[in-house]
């Protein structure tokens, strides 16, 4: 039986969601608009991927400081420097600004997350974790529908700069929702309790969060955009501008189906098992990025994408909100596995891009990745 969210869920989601109209809008919009920038295909890669990177280091800081601030005063600040990085892209359009801003943005994610997971992950208990991350990533997910469609939208009607400015204020509105929301004083695990974890027992999850991370964040969303930009099908219906908003609302679906689904599709690992399920979702959602490759229909590549966001919503939750319930230490270590492969997604997308000339070869690197975990999600450890 599906239980219903309380406020701290409800408000920390909320906050976390505007947070991230800057940083989704450049996944729909740099792919298509990139040379109009003035940046090169190689910089998109880099500038996709810079904040994921940074967060390797940062993780770890964020799981320090919960221990030792107010995370009311760590959830607030990192608000304040997002929205920052989304005004730094309205000032210009050059590559060394918006890197800093990328790996600025990689700082105030890790503190974002990490202080938001744990505080509505402490308010329920480990039979609805799947539930309750369903609930946290299909509200938080909402400022990714906004931030991938409305902020391609926005841009084709106004231009780049223009459009990021207005997200830019909106986005103020995630500093407000901490400020009244965000979690008190998180009292973390003991140093020497957090220290004595070793990674024995980890690599599963360890490889569920590289695998999670590069797949979806990385392989799929980072190229995307060229793979409809110059499927066939896309190629009749559709300019090269308007291309952004078509990659916009196929990337924002993934994000709607969290909102509306992601409740009910999460419980599913609370129902049957994190790693029977996972082991399911892995296999068609594979297989779903296969057909997808090689489809030259653009409604059958809406089609399968779609297939593949469902088995990546129950993913999510299922796998995230288990991993959670590790502690922050070893949380922290799967959050930094995942942006490992989350960094090194887009980076490797697009060199194998422009190595095989081939749009879909980010698709098929994202199959092959779920079809070989599908073995490692079987073995995952519970608790």
């Amino acid at each position: 039986m599906l239980q219903r969210p309380n406020s701290t869920v409800l408000l920390v989601s909320s906050a976390t969601g505007i947070s991230l109209l800057g940083d989704q809008v450049l996944y729909a919009v740099l792919p298509v608009y990139f040379t109009s920038l003035g940046i090169s295909a190689l910089q998109v890669g880099v500038l996709l991927s810079a904040n994921r990177w940074i967060r390797l280091f940062t993780n770890h800081v964020a799981h320090r400081a919960m221990g030792r601030f107010d995370a009311r005063v760590l959830f607030t600040c990192a608000m304040v420097l997002g929205v920052l990085t989304t005004c730094a892209y309205t000032v210009t359009s050059s590559f060394f600004v918006m890197l800093l801003a990328r790996l600025a943005w990689g700082l105030a994610w890790s503190f974002i997350r990490h202080v938001g997971v744990h505080r509505i992950m402490a308010t329920v208990s480990v039979l609805h974790a799947g539930q309750t991350m369903g609930v946290y990533n299909g509200i938080s997910r909402l400022g990714s529908v906004a931030g991938l469609f409305g902020g391609a939208l926005l841009v084709d009607l106004l231009g780049y700069h223009a459009a990021l400015w207005w997200l830019a204020l909106i986005s103020s509105l995630s500093v407000v929702l901490a400020l009244k929301g965000a979690p008190g004083v998180q009292h973390d695990e003991p140093a020497a309790a957090a220290s004595s974890q070793s990674l024995r027992g980890d690599a599963g999850y360890l490889t569920m969060g590289l695998v999670l991370g590069a797949v979806g964040p990385g392989f799929v969303m980072a190229t995307l955009g060229v793979v409809l930009a110059r499927n066939a099908a896309a190629a009749d219906l559709f300019t090269g501008a308007s291309a952004a908003l078509v990659t916009g609302a196929l990337l924002a679906v993934r994000y709607v189906l969290e909102s509306a689904l992601a409740p009910l599709l999460g419980s599913l690992s609370d129902r049957f098992g994190v790693q029977r399920t996972s082991t399911v979702c892995l296999l068609v959602g594979g297989a779903a990025l296969i057909g997808a490759a090689q489809a030259a229909q653009l409604w059958l590549v809406g089609g399968l994408m779609i297939s593949f966001f469902i088995t990546n919503t129950v993913l999510q939750a299922g796998i995230v909100g288990q991993a959670s319930q590790l502690g922050s230490a070893r949380f922290a270590r799967y959050v930094t596995a995942a942006d490992i492969g989350a960094a090194a997604g887009p980076l490797f997308g697009w060199l194998a891009l422009d190595a095989f000339n081939a749009p879909t070869v980010g698709l098929l690197m994202g199959a092959a990745c779920f079809v070989l975990a599908s073995p490692v999600a079987a073995r995952l450890r519970i608790g």
